[in-house]
């Protein structure tokens, strides 16, 4: 009797810590572009359409700046992307060739001249990815070279 009252006591125990330990979610595989949208002064520019199109597969996701003049076009594939932003009473802002990285964030901003929406400005500078400012991870990509000139006796950076 003292044998099965263990028994059951440990079973039980082994269910309520399973029911309840943390869920292990995997790396995430999509990457984002963000920013905001304004005038030549500085000052937001609400509702302004930004359509952010996959240069390689030809599909594009439309999102709308907020009262603030910022946007978000989240659960984007590693790839390669254009971004056209209109606004109503000023020329179309475009910037090409964006790379959009797995679990990273780059930021535009599109700055609007005053003008005819049919015409547009085109940035075509490349996008330098900017600081993460939405969160506190920082991560180096190390060649083998850059390995093997490390001062220390073993090359292992970890001892760094």
């Amino acid at each position: 009797m003292r044998f099965m009252t263990r028994r059951m006591v440990g079973l039980l125990s082994a269910f309520v810590l399973l029911t309840f330990a943390p869920v292990a979610y995997g790396q995430a595989v999509y990457g984002s572009i963000f920013g905001s949208v304004v005038d030549g002064t500085g000052a937001a520019i609400p509702n302004a359409s930004v359509v952010v199109t996959d240069t390689g597969k030809g599909t594009s996701v439309t999102v709308q700046s907020n009262g603030s003049g910022e946007f978000t076009a989240e659960h984007l594939i590693p790839d390669l992307y254009d971004v056209k932003v209109t606004a109503s009473g000023f020329k179309g802002f475009e910037q090409k060739g964006i790379q959009v990285n797995a679990d990273a964030s780059t930021k535009i901003t599109a700055t609007m001249v005053v003008g005819a929406t049919g015409e547009t400005v085109e940035v075509d500078a490349d996008a330098v990815p900017q600081l993460k400012t939405d969160r506190a991870d920082v991560a180096v990509t190390f060649n083998s070279q850059e390995l093997e000139n490390l001062p220390i006796p073993d090359h292992n950076f970890t001892n760094l």
